[in-house]
C-alpha cells in the first residue's frame, strides 16, 4: 500500500512538471523551468491538450470581449493575433517553414534544407497567408455562442492532433525529437481521452453558466454532432500530416507539429461549421 501511494505521488509530480514545462515552451508566460521539466514534458506529451484548454479559454475571452465592443470581423482578427502572439508565433512559423519544405523540388535532402532554411519562400508565404485567411473567415462566421462551442474546443482538438502526428511520425534530432520519440499510439489514446473529458467539461460549463444563451441552440444535438465530426477529422488529419512529413522529410520535427496545430484548427472548425449548417 505504501509503495502504491508513493508511485501515485511520483506520477502526480511528474505530470505537474510536464505541464509546467509545456506552458513554458508553448506560451510567452514567464515560467522558469529546468531540464527535469523538459524531460517530463517530452515523456508526457499526451498532456498537451491541457495547454489547448488554456488557449481555448484565452481565445474565447478575447473574441467575446472584442466582439461586444466592436464587430465580429475585428474580433476575429484580434483573436488570431493575440493567440499567435501568446505562443510567440511559434506554430505559424512552423506552418510557413513546412510550406517551403513541401513545395521545393528535388530529393529529401532538398526538402529538409528548405524546411530548415531561415529564408521564407513563396510556398511558405502562400501557406501561412491561406491559413490565416481561412481561420479569419471561420471566426468571422461565428457568433459568440458558436465561437465558445466550436473555436474554443478547436484549440484542444488542435493539440490532440499534434499528439496524433507525433505518435505516427519519425523522430529527428531537433528540439521536438524527444517529444516525438516518446509519443506512441498509446499516448494518442491517452491524449484523446483527456481531450474528450476537457471538451465535455467545457460543453457542460457553457450550458450551465450561460443557459440563457443556449436556450435556442441544441448543444446536445447539433453542436455535439458537429464537435464529434470535427474531432474525428482532426485525428485523421494528424495521421495525414505524419505520413506527409515522413515521406518528404523523413521525420516529424517542431515545424511539422506547429503546422499540424495551425492546419488542424482550421480543419476542425470547418467541419464543425459545415455539419452545424447541414443540421440546421
Amino acid at each position: 500500500m505504501c509503495y502504491t501511494g508513493q508511485g501515485i505521488l511520483v506520477s502526480c509530480v511528474s505530470i505537474l512538471l510536464a505541464i509546467k514545462g509545456m506552458f513554458s515552451f508553448f506560451t510567452v508566460l514567464p515560467i522558469d523551468v529546468e531540464q527535469r521539466h523538459v524531460d517530463n514534458m517530452n515523456k508526457k506529451f499526451w498532456l498537451v491538450p491541457i495547454v489547448g484548454l488554456f488557449y481555448g479559454l484565452f481565445a474565447g475571452f478575447v473574441f467575446c470581449l472584442t466582439y461586444m465592443c466592436t464587430s465580429k470581423f475585428i474580433a476575429a482578427a484580434v483573436t488570431i493575433f493575440c493567440v499567435s502572439a501568446m505562443n510567440r508565433f511559434l506554430h505559424l512559423d512552423g506552418t510557413v517553414d513546412m510550406g517551403d519544405g513541401l513545395v521545393v523540388s528535388g530529393k529529401r535532402e532538398d526538402h529538409i534544407r528548405a524546411l530548415k532554411d531561415t529564408l521564407v519562400g513563396a510556398g511558405g508565404i502562400v501557406t501561412g497567408t491561406m491559413i490565416i485567411l481561412l481561420l479569419f473567415a471561420e471566426y468571422s462566421s461565428l457568433n459568440i455562442v458558436k465561437f465558445v462551442l466550436f473555436a474554443v474546443n478547436a484549440e484542444v482538438i488542435a493539440k490532440n492532433t499534434q499528439v496524433a502526428t507525433a505518435a505516427f511520425g519519425n523522430a529527428g534530432n531537433g528540439m521536438a525529437g524527444d517529444s516525438v520519440r516518446y509519443t506512441t499510439p498509446l499516448s494518442l489514446i491517452k491524449s484523446t481521452a483527456l481531450s474528450i473529458i476537457i471538451i465535455l467539461a467545457l460543453c457542460f460549463l457553457w450550458k450551465y453558466l450561460f443557459g440563457c444563451i443556449f436556450t435556442n441552440y441544441n448543444i446536445v444535438g447539433n453542436s455535439g454532432i458537429s464537435i464529434i465530426v470535427g474531432f474525428t477529422m482532426s485525428i485523421l488529419w494528424g495521421l495525414v500530416m505524419a505520413n506527409v512529413a515522413n515521406r518528404n522529410f523523413g521525420i516529424v520535427n517542431g515545424d511539422v507539429l506547429g503546422a499540424t496545430n495551425e492546419t488542424s484548427r482550421v480543419i476542425a472548425i470547418f467541419f464543425m461549421i459545415f455539419v452545424d449548417s447541414f443540421l440546421e
